[in-house]
């Protein structure tokens, strides 16, 4: 290294320590160190590779910048479209290899941008050119037919239906065959309406969630054919997951416009909010006797919690107010499956119930005669314990009952009345006598007239008594005189 007297001296980028000697006004060297601090940083360099040129058809382009470098390391890498016609897709823009679909002919212009951990960066440039199908050549003869699928859509739900308007170039419109293909990793949820994967435009309908890809080939009449990809993006609905359905007993068939209507505007009112803050998602048949309404509601911070609606519906539509809308309300609930399951179970998103986890169970009581709400609310072994102690509780309470009331009965039986038969002179003798029989004449032997000595123990339940009624003796007198020729 060479020393200056300049006020400026410029390190080597390899220069970590500097000894400098500078003469003093008596002209007399110094020497002085300097170092420098944290190294040096050379900077990512991105490398995307010579420009390229393609021949449709083409259903994708890998851009490749694995090769770019940094001393330190590269830590992130962003790709994006520069120019290009549209409908071009781009995938995994943030790794070193990207994907674009939906190429058509034209010119494409990619940059790719790299950084490193101190923050510096570099971008590199690639140009690919995809040449119109006239400019391939001939094969045989016949030029080689070029699709065009429409490119890349997005949609939004509620909206799920859309046309692919797919053409081809460098072949008669006429004489060519349409075939789309729905792409194996696609959703499989989806319609294609009237047969339209054979003809130059596809009708789709009640599309999902997710991203769709689908490839036209088009067929000329020599054999030669050319393919295309169209991309279909379904994003999810803003507020999507507040959303409520409302079950009535009516056919779908039977519903109007002018009923529709009608209920939007009660179930608007029974919550208290404008009817244009109600929005209807769907109408559709959940029985061929029952519909289901979907909706959400819209207030002046975003969409009102699911869940708070369900809860007031219910309470409203399904107990107070069981006949207020235009038709009998079966069913409320959310669309999607927002129990909390009281934090010890999952919600089925199926039948929208708890699911509890093991040893947990449902709060029968909050569930019945509550909010109705499915829950987890109670221990299994805090139910079985409950269950035997008020079976025992009823079991004893219904035996005390029993015996209670046997030992009443025992206490009101009416003690019996003797009377004692010594005194009874000869008249009463023969009026005790029985009517028809001559062979025991005798009272004394009589045997209703005979009294054990464990009747006459008794002295608690028996009573005894010389007065007798006068009923008695006037019934006496008559049977005597009655049967007195009888023993004249």
């Amino acid at each position: 290294m060479e020393t200056s007297l300049q006020p400026v001296i410029v390190l080597p980028t390899d220069a970590e320590q500097l000894h400098l000697s500078t003469p003093d006004t008596r002209g007399q060297l110094r020497a002085t160190s300097a170092s420098q601090v944290g190294g040096s940083n050379r900077g990512p360099v991105a490398v995307v590779g010579p420009d390229r040129s393609l021949s449709l058809p083409v259903s994708s382009l890998l851009l490749n910048g694995s090769g770019s470098s940094d001393d330190s390391g590269i830590v992130s890498y962003r790709w994006e479209a520069v120019s290009g016609p549209p409908g071009l897709r781009l995938d995994d823009t943030d790794q070193p290899v990207a994907t674009a679909s939906g190429v058509r002919a034209g010119r494409y212009t990619f940059r790719l941008t790299v950084s490193d951990q101190e923050g510096a960066t570099d971008s590199a440039s690639l140009t690919v050119k995809v040449p119109e199908g006239e400019r391939l050549g001939v094969i045989s003869g016949s030029f080689l037919p070029v699709a065009h699928a429409s490119g890349s859509h997005s949609l939004t739900l509620p909206n799920n239906s859309l046309v692919l308007r797919g053409s081809v170039t460098n072949a008669d419109q006429t004489a060519v065959h349409f075939l789309w293909t729905r792409d194996s990793q696609s959703p499989a949820a989806g319609d294609v309406l009237y047969g339209s994967d054979t003809q130059p435009s596809l009708y789709l309908a009640n599309l999902v969630e997710g991203t769709y890809l689908f490839q036209l080939k088009v067929t000329n009449a020599q054999g030669r054919s050319g393919s295309a990809t169209a991309t279909v993006e379904v994003r999810p609905e803003p507020g999507g997951g507040e959303q409520v359905e409302l079950e009535m007993l009516v056919s779908v068939s039977q519903v109007s416009v002018a009923q529709r209507d009608t209920v939007v505007r009660q179930l608007a009112a029974l919550i208290h909010v404008l009817d244009s803050d109600l929005h209807v998602r769907a109408l559709q048949g959940h029985s061929h006797i029952s519909t289901v309404l979907r909706f959400s509601v819209h207030g002046t911070s975003g969409p009102l919690s699911a869940s708070r609606l369900v809860g007031v519906l219910r309470s409203q539509l399904l107990f107070e107010k069981s006949d207020y809308l235009l038709f009998r309300v079966l069913r409320v609930d959310t669309v999607l499956c927002l129990l909390s399951c009281s934090g010890r179970g999952q919600c089925d998103p199926i039948t929208k119930q708890c699911a509890c986890d093991p040893f947990w169970t449902e709060n029968l009581i909050r569930r019945y005669l509550g909010d109705g709400e499915s829950n987890c609310e109670w221990r299994v072994l805090y139910v079985i314990l409950t269950s035997f102690v008020l079976v025992v509780l009823i079991l004893s309470l219904g035996w005390t009952f029993i015996c209670c009331c046997k030992r009443r009965q025992t206490k009101a039986r009416k003690k019996t009345k003797y009377t004692i038969l010594d005194n009874m002179d000869e008249q009463e003798r023969v009026e005790l006598r029985p009517k028809f029989s001559i062979k025991h004449r005798s009272t004394e032997h009589n045997s209703s007239l005979m009294m054990s000595e464990s009747e006459l123990d008794s002295d608690q339940d028996t009573i005894f008594s010389r007065d007798r009624p006068v009923r008695s003796r006037n019934r006496i007198s008559t049977m005597a005189a009655r049967n007195g020729d009888a023993f004249g």
